[in-house]
């Protein structure tokens, strides 16, 4: 069976491995004219690191990256509210939680594919769905013309702003969730409260951040604060720092030891929850379908998860179609699940009143507030897919 996914990040590249493995035929579709091997830190938890074990790239990814073993909460004051240790989740997993350079996913997953697989400058704009196979129209020479490539099935993998979500269902515009993040890698980064496999989290009024190892001598921070949508990119080192100006000073240290080209800033949006997903022989998979915030953590590990169950579904392909809504089906609720909770962890976290806040600190720091915490982490690390081989 001939399957065409359309775009090149880490969903493209997973789905296209896993068709690959249960013996299809794959074309994946990017539309940058290479592929880039750009971005920050990424966490993947026990649930992706199953995933890319399924994928059979477990073993290149982890070993570049750096373990999760523990996340302390702070305060602004530097203040522990509580400690996690993820060492009885992880062994109930059965798979490691580690955080990785995106940059390092991709590759490993190119990779595996075969870049010959990979056609880069293909720029989609639109499919046709239809219930004996479905077309891809890209965008040709001269702004009216397009080509088109024939397929048995087609996967929309290209990202929030997905062309085979909008030609399928409509265009329409993600959501702005009101906070902005930016996100840094410091090489060389030392200091005695990120010791191996901690990683820290801290929360203030409007105002949360992240700082955990990357594998390779790399220190991953995030930093978001609310904002109106559309701010400016210059600068973006000298408004991280400004954001956490007066907080615990492992934060500042590690964004000021970041190369100002290694600063990323962008607006945080996502997709409410959809009961559509496809028609005829296409599909949607990742941000195209179940783009979250990432307050969770959990955008790729979920796409990755995503391609294992969709590789599962199709496989020996009698009957694609049923296939693609078992895949749906399968994969519907537990994304949505994680879009509502994040949406919502979100909203908590860029709190702004006094009152809210302080009950947020108090909560976290509670017998309570750490069960709960735990039982969500359970509820999305613990998980089975199926094999591949």
């Amino acid at each position: 069976m001939r399957v065409v996914v359309v775009g090149g990040g880490i969903g493209g590249l997973a789905a296209g491995l896993a068709l690959r493995r249960v013996g299809h035929e794959v074309q994946l579709l990017e539309r940058a004219d290479e592929l880039r091997e750009v971005g920050a830190g990424l966490s993947l938890w026990s649930n992706a690191v199953l995933a890319l074990r399924r994928l059979g790239v477990e073993g290149p990814v982890v070993d570049g990256a750096a373990p999760l073993e523990s996340f302390a909460t702070l305060d602004v004051r530097g203040r522990v509210l509580a400690e996690s240790a993820l060492g009885p989740l992880v062994a109930r997993a059965g798979a490691p939680s580690v955080c990785a350079h995106r940059a390092d996913l991709q590759r490993a997953l190119a990779d595996a594919l075969g870049r010959e697989r990979v056609r880069t400058g293909a720029v989609c704009v639109g499919v046709e769905a239809r219930d004996d196979g479905a077309t891809v129209l890209l965008a040709g020479g001269e702004p009216t013309s397009a080509r088109s490539i024939e397929a048995d099935v087609v996967v929309g993998a290209d990202g929030i702003r997905s062309a085979v979500r909008a030609a399928l269902f409509g265009p329409s515009e993600p959501r702005y969730a009101g906070y902005t993040a930016w996100r840094g890698v410091a090489r060389g980064f030392d200091h005695p409260e990120l010791p191996r496999g901690r990683g820290l989290f801290c929360m203030g009024r409007g105002v949360q951040l992240g700082l955990m190892a990357c594998g390779q001598g790399r220190t991953y921070w995030f930093i978001t604060a609310n904002a109106p949508q559309g701010g400016s990119d210059r600068e973006a080192k000298a408004a991280a720092l400004a954001a956490v100006a007066d907080w615990p000073e492992v934060a500042r240290a590690a964004v000021a030891a970041t190369e100002p080209g290694a600063v990323f800033r962008n607006d945080i949006i996502d997709r409410p929850p959809t009961r559509d997903w496809g028609r005829g022989r296409v599909t949607l998979l990742g941000d195209a379908v179940h783009a979250t915030t990432p307050n969770l953590g959990q955008g790729a590990c979920q796409a990755l998860e995503d391609a294992v169950v969709l590789g599962h579904a199709l496989k020996g392909s009698g009957d694609p179609t049923a296939g693609l809504r078992a895949y749906e089906a399968a994969r519907r609720d537990r994304t949505a699940f994680v879009q509502t909770t994040s949406w919502r962890l979100g909203r908590l976290l860029q709190a702004e009143s006094r009152l809210v806040c302080w009950l947020r600190d108090v909560s976290t720091a509670s017998f309570l507030g750490k069960r709960q915490g735990d039982e969500t982490l359970e509820r999305l690390l613990v998980t089975e897919l199926p094999e591949l081989g």
